[in-house]
């Protein structure tokens, strides 16, 4: 049964999503990925029993929605989840997993906020700036600068022109991140994230996404077990960036995904799920 709520936050009215029994004695707290939202996860919250599993919107993304620009980073968006499980009473023993963006969410959040932090899943993720590997490069030059000129000076028009666009091409651009056989439902699950993403979500994160480092994350890290998991096709967070994270918490196992792009919640799910499973094994002795 999944119990759903919101919490209000910096004027943002944040979504979260509650599933599992309260007395599990053990929580999955989940971060998604950029311009998706907490339902990429859903295979996983499906698969999975016997914990308590926590899923949020960050801000600007999902039913959360809109945001202003200047609200968006790194940080905040993990003090959103750690808000929600403050909100909830939740001192159970804490498992994350992260995503994408979800990565450094997850990161910042086991870093900067005192829970009992038992392990985590990685996917996808890194510690250094996203700009710095794959082609997340591009928003570190003109193409980035021009995206913060137009999102500021002309809001409307920018946001009418996303919505054009993206209803056109959000499948064909879903389609990009996966190099294995997937379900068109999926495809169009994924495009539907995509398309509900405010641009100003793309313009509040760009300076995040140049600069954001998670390297402090790494005393966390040493005191617990986990895995980070990459596909091997991934173009956005190559698997270099999550060798990076390796090096820092040499304790986690590291497994590269054949066949896997950017997208392994949705293209590779047994894999995250065992993931997943496997830190709950180990959590609980």
């Amino acid at each position: 049964m999944m119990r759903t709520g919101t919490l209000d936050r910096d004027g943002i009215t944040i979504h979260y999503y509650d599933v599992g029994p309260r007395d599990a004695g053990l929580t999955v707290v989940y971060a998604h990925g950029f311009n998706i939202a907490a339902a990429e996860y859903k295979l996983q919250v499906e698969a999975i029993s016997g914990v308590r599993q926590i899923l949020v919107d960050v801000r600007g993304h999902g039913k959360t929605g809109y945001a202003d620009p200047s609200l968006l980073t790194i940080d905040a968006a993990a003090d959103d989840i750690a808000a929600v499980l403050r909100h909830l009473g939740i001192d159970d023993p804490l498992i994350t997993v992260g995503h994408s963006l979800g990565g450094p969410i997850s990161l910042s959040l086991m870093r900067r906020h005192r829970f009992n932090w038992v392990g985590s899943v990685q996917i996808s993720s890194t510690v250094d700036p996203f700009t710095a590997r794959g082609l997340p490069r591009l928003l570190g030059g003109g193409f980035g600068r021009s995206l913060g000129w137009f999102v500021d000076r002309l809001p409307h028009a920018a946001e009418g022109i996303r919505r054009l666009v993206t209803d056109m091409i959000a499948p064909i651009l879903a389609r990009w991140f996966y190099f294995r056989p997937v379900p068109w439902s999926l495809i169009t699950f994924h495009a539907r994230m995509i398309k509900a993403t405010p641009l100003a979500t793309y313009r509040g994160f760009f300076d995040d996404l140049q600069t954001h480092s998670e390297r402090g994350a790494a005393a966390v890290l040493a005191t617990i077990p986990g895995y980070i998991l990459v596909g091997d096709r991934d173009n956005v967070a190559p698997v270099s960036q999550s060798a990076e994270l390796a090096a820092i918490w040499p304790g986690a196992y590291f497994q590269i995904l054949p066949e896997s792009g950017h997208m392994p919640p949705l293209d590779a799910p047994g894999a995250v799920t065992a993931a997943i499973e496997r830190v709950i094994a180990l959590a609980r002795g």
